[in-house]
Parts: structure tokens; sequence; C-alpha cells
């Protein structure tokens, strides 16, 4: 265990999901330069930087609709997976609906 996660959402470009990426040096620095800032450890440098990809929405919601019979849902990313049994719940209520 190295301490804590530091990151910053939404703040790097956006990228091929199929090409390898890597850690953004400028992100880098300025998240380090927050955590110096904002929370008291001995030396707030990483010991290890890793990019992250996820999917998301323009406005970051969720979609959970109806298009005539069909049920189109997505979550979208590791952020929709916090929100499972909701998400779930809404799709299967939508799903009975077509019954």
């Amino acid at each position: 265990m190295h301490g804590i996660k530091a990151a910053a959402h939404r703040a790097g470009p956006e990228v091929d999901p199929w090409q390898a990426g890597s850690p953004d040096t400028t992100l880098v620095n300025a998240i380090t330069a927050w955590v110096g800032e904002h929370i008291s450890l001995a030396d707030p440098r990483p010991v290890e930087a890793q990019t992250c990809l996820y999917t998301t929405t323009a406005d970051e919601r969720f979609i959970l609709e109806r298009r005539g019979r069909v049920v189109v849902g997505s979550a979208c990313s590791g952020h929709g997976f916090k929100f499972a049994p909701a998400i779930g719940a809404r799709l299967a209520a939508l799903a009975i609906e077509a019954l």
C-alpha cells in the first residue's frame, strides 16, 4: 500500500482506447502540487503514476431509457459501478413496463 490516491477527473485529452497511454507530466505535477498544498504528508511526490481511461457522456449522466420496446442502459465506466443496484432496479422497471 502506497498511501493515498489522487487524480483529476476529465482533465486529460480524449484518446484512442486502443492505443497505450502514458501519464501527462504536466497533469501529474499539478496534482502533486495540489496534494502538497491540501494534504499534510511528509512527501507529496507520487510513488507511481498511471493513466485511467473511462467512458462518460457529455453531461456525465447515465443513459437509462426506453426506446419503444427496447430498454437502453449505459452507466458508463467505473462511476456507474458504484450505482449498480439502483441502475439495475431502474432498468428492470423499464423492462417490466414493456410487457
